[in-house]
């Protein structure tokens, strides 16, 4: 599939990593599912995804339609499970926090989220979807290969962040940021040579200025997972088992290199590492 094409479904709204405005979209249909009551879903014949906008590439709504690499997934999962699926855009507090699970207002949250200890003792993870690591990011022209090459060029990070973290480990030379965009407006500006953050977020930075390039990912072991109430729920094996046979007929390989295109290799996550248990 060529990257230009796919680049531009979510080009625009990749266009600044700055706050947009958030809007709920709702997957459609014009015939009435099958219900599956073993399922316990919120509303039968509707799977209820808790989910937060603007979070390109993984959320986003374009033409009142949400799009995404997880809303790709909960597609496919409420395609799996035959019923419609409904996409409810929540503020993420209320998700991280297992507050919509446990009140019901859904039946899986996809939602960016980053798998930590606190929020696995609210909510129970599903297998990694992908992993949301740091890399280092820079102008193409400036010849950077690695890490290694910084010497004392002035690295961004956004201040308290795991990014922040990791570069002064390493002793780079940092410009620290208050906010992400920020960061990505002085670099687009050439107020600094290079950036570190996550993953997904240097992808935004690439989709926006197409002069920036993901110089080097880092194996900082930071995954995001779709996550249920901590009781469990079918809903959370039956999405497991949809992530195992997208990995086992290459089609997980086909949806990251959609959403993710240049940044793809380091945001996959290999089979046998994606499990919980």
């Amino acid at each position: 599939m060529s990257t230009v094409r796919v680049g531009m479904r979510w080009a625009a709204a990749a266009a600044t990593v700055l706050p947009l405005l958030a809007v709920t979209a709702c997957g459609g249909g014009s015939s009435e599912p099958e219900s599956d009551d073993s399922m316990g879903l919120v509303e039968p014949g509707v799977l209820t995804v808790c989910t937060t906008m603007p979070a390109p590439p993984f959320e986003f709504e374009e033409g009142g339609e949400a799009k995404g690499l997880e809303i790709d997934l909960a597609r496919a999962l409420a395609e799996k499970l035959e019923v419609e699926p409904e996409f409810i855009n929540s503020p993420f507090e209320s998700i991280q926090s297992a507050a919509a699970l446990e009140t019901g207002q859904c039946d899986i949250a996809l939602a960016a989220m980053t798998v930590t200890e606190e929020r696995e003792s609210k909510m129970l993870f599903s297998d990694s979807i992908v992993y949301d690591n740091l890399a280092l990011m820079a102008k193409k022209d400036a010849g950077f290969t690695s890490l290694d090459d910084m010497g004392d060029a002035k690295v961004g990070v956004q201040d308290a962040t795991t990014s922040s973290e990791f570069a002064a480990e390493r002793g780079l030379n940092t410009v620290q940021f208050e906010a992400s965009s920020l960061l990505q407006q002085s670099l687009q500006a050439g107020q600094i040579e290079a950036g570190i953050a996550n993953i997904s977020l240097v992808l935004a930075v690439m989709q926006a200025d197409d002069s920036v390039e993901l110089v080097e990912g880092f194996d900082t072991d930071e995954h995001l997972a779709a996550a249920v109430q901590l009781d469990g729920s079918p809903v959370l094996d039956e999405f497991n088992a949809l992530l195992a046979e997208m990995r086992e007929d290459g089609s997980y390989d086909e949806l990251v290199e959609e959403w993710f295109e240049d940044a793809a290799e380091p945001a996959k996550v290999p089979a046998e590492e994606a499990s919980r248990d």
